[in-house]
């Protein structure tokens, strides 16, 4: 399987990557879980925010964003992704959820052109 294509402008840091373009698959045996779980878990994908400083990019020590994706509940086909960007404390200052990897990742790529809290 093959990673979904992110455009990910400069400033950013991809810290995990999982996030692939595939449909999960209902288990044969009807228990509600997915086949291909790997892909739907609570850790898909972090984006940190960095900073420039005296010419160097790098994690700022205060006044961090993150974007977080992850698949609740994890590995099962009644959930969803839920995408989340948060502030150093784990804040929550916008969330989105949605069965469509798509519309996830177009928000991905809208939030990382249009960070709030900065």
């Amino acid at each position: 399987m093959s990673l979904m294509p992110l455009r990910i402008p400069m400033g950013y840091a991809i810290c995990f990557n999982k996030f692939s373009d595939v449909e999960p698959i209902p288990c044969k045996s009807g228990d509600g879980f997915i086949e291909n779980w790997e892909y739907f878990t609570e850790d898909i994908l972090q984006i940190a925010w960095m900073q420039l400083v005296d010419g160097v990019w790098g994690l700022p020590s205060s006044g961090k964003l993150i974007i977080d994706l992850g698949w609740y509940p994890d590995g099962q086909i009644s959930g969803q992704y839920r995408l989340v960007q948060v502030n150093e404390y784990w804040e929550v200052i916008r969330e989105k959820q949605s069965k469509n990897r798509y519309e996830i990742r177009d928000t991905i790529e809208d939030w990382m052109k249009n960070p709030a809290g900065l």
